[in-house]
């Protein structure tokens, strides 16, 4: 899965450095929950830097039933997120994070050319199975449990 968007965003970015020079690149990248299992996690929201933009908030601080603790990578959670950020949250969602999770990423690359043809790439891919190196929560509903995280 982390190759997966490490690829995507490697392809964007190859694709940007070369319409830079003589133009302008848009790109859009999105992705979707289409299995999973309907939880309710509570943790921290912070900002997450994605290359491919497809996600901007991830959950941090996510116990598991073991106790162990981890992150998830936030979609489709609107503006609400970003009033969030730094607060302690639930969130109520879908969660892609095992065996029988399945995502699909959607990228859209359009490069405005100053001295030549306009290109549109556009790529849909899905994955199925164990996507334990990278969980992705479909974000439903935001409740603040507190205002800080610590």
């Amino acid at each position: 899965m982390k190759q997966l968007l490490s690829g995507l965003a490697a392809t964007l970015f190859a694709t940007a450095v070369m319409a830079a020079q003589s133009g302008e690149v848009k790109r859009e990248t999105k992705i979707e929950v289409k299995d999973g299992k309907n939880v309710t996690l509570t943790g921290c929201v912070e900002r997450h830097a994605d290359p491919t933009g497809a996600t901007s908030f991830q959950l941090t601080d996510v116990a598991d039933q073991d106790g162990r603790r981890g992150a998830y990578l936030l979609v489709d959670g609107g503006d609400d997120l970003d009033d969030h950020v730094g607060h302690l949250v639930e969130i109520k969602g879908k969660a892609a994070d095992s065996e029988d999770g399945r995502i699909k990423v959607k990228s859209k690359t359009k490069v405005d050319r100053k001295d030549g043809d306009d290109t549109k790439t556009e790529t849909t891919e899905e994955v199925k199975g164990d996507l334990r190196g990278l969980p992705i929560l479909d974000v439903d509903k935001v409740r603040m449990v507190r205002p800080t995280c610590d």
